[in-house]
């Protein structure tokens, strides 16, 4: 079997995916899986709540037991955030305050508040303070004494004990941008108005997919990306043999993303970055194997393959705008060999008029009017948003206006914000989630990849670059992917962060495996392939409880810490 593999890893093959390419793929494909969906998330919590604006009554428990020690009482927020007092009473008519929600809470997580002040107190009242608020459960931790329920209203905050987590994490609440993705994920499954809206809406239609089927949960609102991170591990590879024909490099290409920390946090989180870059390089992929084929090929797969590439830069532009500076990238590649093919031919016949006119003609529909009608479409599919509602072209204007004006003018600032030249050297990764210390013991998800991969990419881009002068066809390709997807951010002045970095990823790793290629074949060092794919894979081992939340000793976390902005 062993060896039966080797063959077909050293082999040169065809570009296309046959069934060899399946068995190697799905055995990676099948890995990662399942070690990305371990802990992903919870499948259940809270799914019905409390608002501050639809409560009619007030919500009023009466305590049952004896115990009048200092208690938590554990709450879960729904999907407004907004602070609640906690009255308490002996009487049901003299109330006091003994504790508040907390203001700054995210959305869809579970809190702790300490109640103090108990001896005597029979009752508790929970009133909201502003005009915002939602509340899905709420639960006495540690104690004998139990919540009776007063009113229909106060009961549906009890209603659902067995979604209370014995340990509040990131498995069973939101953190980071899930709390704008993920809700606004929920509003669109749910037909409420949409809270997040400075970007696109197709990538927060396809988060909310599996939340109209599996309920609100961490599991749900995750799941697409997870699916996406995937997915892309699968382009990787496709693409990986279409430009180095052969499926060791191939396997090399898809095992770097597989590998990659990065690429492993950024996916298993709820938000959209990962549909976006997973378009992105979708779109790049056709766009090559259009410019693979000769000039005596059928027309028809010519445009198949253009027709592809403009779906999915239009899916990538409908969930995020990074996604025009792919397709600027696009269009120079495109043109680009078009003029190799056809502008320096002394004579163009009638038939390579017809050739280039049919094809031009097709691009304008393939890449302006079919991204066009995908970006309308995923507005029309859910118009309310929090500023307009999108029911004719006035309003789809004036919310593409607003969002131009966020981004254009966004003046926010970050502890964890970093600028574009520090990203190639990952000098400040972006630091997602961190527990509570208990016992020397905590867990943390922090943005970093693998040092090896970045690194090594950095000198790979430099050779890619000496590559693409020298006019060789993958080095161009790839370089101007890079170019168009990195130099953008050189002129953006607003906050930024190290996902920002994440379009260009597959692409300094396919420079990599080129580089990897170039090398072994000149040094005729056959073994340096598998050496370099294992430190990289020892590395990812050596890395994972940071991008994973898996429980660690601080010790140990700390030693991790490389760079002095390397926060975990």
């Amino acid at each position: 079997m062993y060896q039966t593999i080797k063959t077909w890893l050293t082999e040169k093959s065809t570009i296309q995916m046959d069934q060899k390419d399946g068995i190697i793929i799905g055995i990676v494909l099948l890995l990662y899986g399942l070690i990305s969906f371990w802990n992903l998330g919870v499948m259940k919590n809270p799914e019905t709540f409390v608002y501050r604006e639809d409560s009619d009554q007030t919500l009023l428990y009466r305590i049952n037991g004896q115990d009048r020690k200092p208690i938590t009482l554990r709450y879960f927020v729904g999907p407004k955030p907004g602070e609640y007092m906690i009255l308490g009473s002996t009487d049901q008519q003299d109330y006091h305050m003994i504790g508040k929600t907390d203001r700054d809470a995210y959305v869809f997580g579970w809190y702790d508040v300490t109640l103090d002040q108990l001896e005597g107190i029979q009752y508790l009242k929970l009133v909201p303070t502003g005009t915002e608020a939602s509340l899905g459960e709420i639960h006495l931790q540690n104690t004998n004494l139990l919540l009776e329920a007063m009113n229909e209203t106060s009961q549906r905050l009890l209603d659902e004990s067995d979604t209370v987590p014995s340990k509040i994490s990131y498995l069973n609440s939101t953190y980071f941008d899930e709390v704008y993705f993920a809700r606004t994920a929920y509003e669109y499954a749910n037909g409420m108005t949409a809270y997040e809206w400075v970007h696109p809406p197709l990538g927060k239609l396809i988060q909310s997919l599996p939340i109209r089927f599996l309920g609100m949960n961490p599991f749900s609102y995750r799941l697409m990306g997870n699916l996406s991170g995937i997915l892309l591990i699968l382009v990787m590879y496709a693409f990986g043999k279409a430009l180095f024909q052969k499926r060791g490099y191939a396997l090399i290409a898809a095992l770097f993303m597989a590998l990659d920390g990065f690429h492993f946090a950024q996916t298993r989180m709820g938000t959209i970055d990962t549909h976006l870059v997973l378009f992105i390089l979708t779109a790049y992929y056709f766009m090559y194997r259009y410019l693979l084929l000769n000039q005596d090929d059928a027309l028809k797969k010519k445009l198949l393959f253009l027709f592809l590439s403009g779906i999915t830069i239009g899916c990538a532009i409908a969930t995020k705008w990074t996604g025009l500076f792919a397709g600027l990238g696009l269009a120079i590649l495109f043109f680009g060999h078009l003029w190799l093919i056809y502008g320096k031919k002394k004579k163009i016949t009638k038939y390579d008029k017809m050739m280039i006119g049919t094809i031009l003609v097709s691009c304008v529909f393939f890449f302006v009017m079919i991204p066009i009608m995908i970006y309308v479409t995923s507005y029309f599919l859910f118009p309310n948003v929090s500023i307009f509602k999108v029911h004719n072209w006035q309003g789809l204007v004036e919310v593409t206006n607003q969002i131009y004006a966020y981004h254009s003018t966004l003046d926010a600032t970050h502890p964890f914000s970093s600028e574009w030249y520090t990203w190639p050297l990952m000098l400040k990764p972006v630091w997602y989630y961190a527990s509570e210390t208990v016992n020397g013991v905590r867990s943390t998800i922090s943005g970093i990849g693998n040092p090896i991969i970045w690194w090594m990419g950095l000198l790979a881009v430099i050779y890619g670059i000496y590559r693409m002068i020298k006019k060789d066809q993958v080095a161009v390709i790839l370089v101007v992917a890079f170019a168009c997807l990195f130099l953008p951010y050189l002129k953006i002045g607003r906050c930024m962060f190290l996902y920002h970095y994440f379009p260009v990823l597959p692409f300094i790793m396919l420079l990599l495996v080129y580089l990897l290629k170039q090398t072994t074949e000149k040094t005729k060092l056959s073994w340096l392939g598998p050496v370099f794919v294992g430190i990289i894979f020892i590395i990812s081992l050596y890395f994972f409880p940071i991008v994973s939340g898996m429980p660690m000793k601080e010790d140990r976390i700390d030693h991790r810490q490389w760079l002095p902005e390397w926060y975990f």
